[in-house]
């Protein structure tokens, strides 16, 4: 169930954090992670913002705390995440899903910022 979900997209962001480290930032799947739920979160305010012309600012505070701290207790409560590298049944999946997972924030917001300004934005 969620579990392997969870366990998969640790496991292929790990991997990719992995290769593409060059050791100029200490980067690891954790923080990836959390900064794509962070991009996710900002999407939403962005969509509430633009559909109601409210201010999403006190739902955006309130959910950091929780995005950035919920995926460091899952993966390393009883060491989940040294668990989850040992597992290889996750190689045999294709890294598709978890490569557009961690793009897709950033695609909407670049599509935002094109047609963002047909929308009235509260600030």
């Amino acid at each position: 169930g969620m579990h392997r979900i969870f366990g998969y997209l640790f496991y292929k962001t790990d991997r990719f954090v992995r290769r593409t480290s060059m050791g100029i930032f200490p980067w690891y799947a954790t923080g990836v992670i959390s900064l794509a739920l962070t991009l996710y979160v900002l999407d939403a305010c962005l969509i509430y913002a633009a559909a109601t012309s409210g201010n999403p600012l006190p739902f955006f505070k309130l959910s950091m705390p929780i995005v950035w701290f919920a995926p460091q207790i899952y993966y390393y409560y009883r060491i989940r995440y040294l668990k989850i590298r040992q597992d290889k049944s996750y190689e045999k999946y294709s890294s598709v899903w978890a490569i557009l997972f961690l793009l897709f924030p950033f695609v909407f917001l670049i599509v935002f910022a094109l047609i963002g300004d047909r929308f009235y934005m509260p600030y």
